[in-house]
């Protein structure tokens, strides 16, 4: 499907975005929709990293 350097690439893009996302995540209100809404973006970002790390083994 992809390569391994296009894989690694993603990786790194999801890994720098999930990096963002929790500074931002942090600064938001606990109870406000919009940190709801990215805590679950985050873990979705997480859940494909993790896919990413077991097709690569």
């Amino acid at each position: 499907m992809f390569s391994q350097l296009e894989l690694r690439l993603i990786k790194s893009t999801l890994k720098s975005r999930i990096e963002k996302e929790t500074t931002e995540l942090k600064q938001l209100d606990e109870d406000s929709d919009e940190y709801m809404e990215k805590a679950n973006d985050l873990m979705v970002l997480d859940a494909l990293v993790s896919k990413i790390d077991n097709s690569q083994h």
